[in-house]
């Protein structure tokens, strides 16, 4: 299971076992002593703490499933899709890559809700009520993790490639505007890829795969090859 999934899981765990006993401690409470009130009270807290780590991992695993799906029908390039990629002394994982005939792609997946927008690498988000609020760059992000890509590749392996960064909106979001890298949903990745030149011979795909498959979560072949 691909990260997310895991974290959901363990979360969804902390948050049973919190609940019960705090419904335990509030029954010691009453018949023996009330300082098992206040560990009650302690264990609501961590209760609904995971509850609520438990619904983002699990909205972020929702989302990189979307991606893993989408790719899974398309059959007009040959490639490898490696999920949750942790690259050596990184602090974030790069949410899939794509090795195919057309490029290698650092996709970044947002599972977000509402109205984005954006006006090159500066981002914006529209609230309920219109309220245009500047918000983090998810397009300097998307960025960023192919840029560390490249370089892990380049510094390990003396693999020169250039690495296309992809933003994609797998929740109920609306987008708006111009970014610097292509911003799509889980059911145009496949138009956009197949559009672009094919760059990348079969042996190349497979070199880099296997380059990249050791620090990869979940791995699963895509295209018309793919069983």
């Amino acid at each position: 299971m691909i990260y997310t999934g895991e974290e959901a899981i363990k979360w969804r765990w902390v948050y049973k076992i919190s609940s019960v006993m705090a419904v335990l401690f509030l029954g010691l409470g009453v018949f023996l002593s009330k300082l098992f009130f206040l560990a009650a009270f302690v264990s609501v807290l961590i209760s609904k703490h995971a509850h609520d780590k438990s619904k983002r991992w699990a909205t972020g695993f929702e989302g990189e499933y979307y991606v893993i799906e989408a790719l899974s029908e398309c059959k007009c390039f040959n490639g490898v899709l490696l999920s949750d990629l942790m690259l050596p002394g990184a602090t974030a994982n790069i949410d899939h890559v794509l090795v195919c005939d057309r490029g290698i792609f650092a996709i970044e997946t947002k599972a977000y809700t509402g109205i984005y927008k954006a006006d090159g690498d500066t981002w914006y988000y529209e609230t309920m009520s219109g309220k245009i609020i500047p918000t983090k760059s998810l397009s300097r992000l998307a960025k960023r993790n192919a840029a560390i890509l490249s370089k892990f590749l380049r510094e390990r392996y003396g693999e020169r490639y250039f690495v296309n960064p992809m933003l994609v909106f797998s929740g109920a979001t609306v987008f708006e505007g111009r970014a610097t890298v292509p911003v799509l949903f889980p059911s145009q990745i496949c138009e956009y890829v197949c559009s672009l030149p094919r760059t990348l011979s079969k042996q190349e795909v497979a070199r880099l795969s296997d380059l990249l498959a050791r620090y990869a979560r979940h791995i699963m072949e895509v295209g018309k090859n793919a069983p």
